[in-house]
């Protein structure tokens, strides 16, 4: 079996799958059972059920909500991003932006979406900071990032794998991810090691 087709069974029996069952009730070794495949073959096309839950396709379940470690947060956000492209869905972080720019009252609106945006962010990844710094970094990067392939036309599919996009831009948000981490641990936790 090639690498596509190993990769479109792996897709077809996780969307079966999580249609059946729902996301919690699916693991790694139900897919990989179903696929006719090795769970390591999983693992080595999608790095977690929950990046392979978002290629699938847009959904509307949040990030937290996943089974994700912290340390794939960052290539998670990009994921969604490029996933919302790839099947010509409105990204709301670029509704959001829209928003402001068309808003009677910018100042309130923009006052309201940052607070939105900082909350969902701040949540995601704990960020505790009085000024939320950390979700504030991780926010431009993936609206920049939204503007960039949806409005400019930047990382062209044709030009450009989902594979390396998400190679090249994970790791950068993931940066304030992790810094986030060591800067945010509470006592009773230990800080992550850099």
């Amino acid at each position: 079996m090639s690498r596509n087709d190993s990769r479109s069974t792996i897709l077809d029996s996780a969307r079966a799958l999580f249609s059946e069952h729902g996301y919690q009730k699916v693991s790694i070794r139900d897919i990989a059972t179903a696929a006719g495949v090795s769970p390591s073959l999983v693992m080595k096309h999608y790095r977690s059920k929950a990046e392979l839950f978002n290629e699938l396709g847009p959904n509307e379940i949040p990030l937290a909500e996943l089974d994700l470690p912290r340390s794939e947060l960052g290539r998670a956000l990009v994921q969604k991003i490029l996933t919302r492209r790839e099947h010509d869905v409105r990204d709301p972080l670029l509704v959001a932006v829209s928003h402001v720019r068309e808003s009677p009252d910018p100042d309130r609106t923009r006052e309201e979406v940052r607070e939105r945006l900082l909350t969902r962010f701040g949540d995601l990844i704990g960020d505790t900071t009085p000024d939320r710094r950390h979700a504030s970094a991780v926010a431009c990067q993936v609206i920049g990032l939204a503007e960039g392939v949806r409005l400019l036309g930047l990382f062209p599919t044709d030009e450009v794998s989902r594979d390396a996009v998400l190679d090249l831009y994970g790791p950068l948000i993931q940066q304030p991810i992790d810094a986030c981490a060591r800067a945010c641990a509470t006592p009773e936790e230990p800080r992550p090691a850099d």
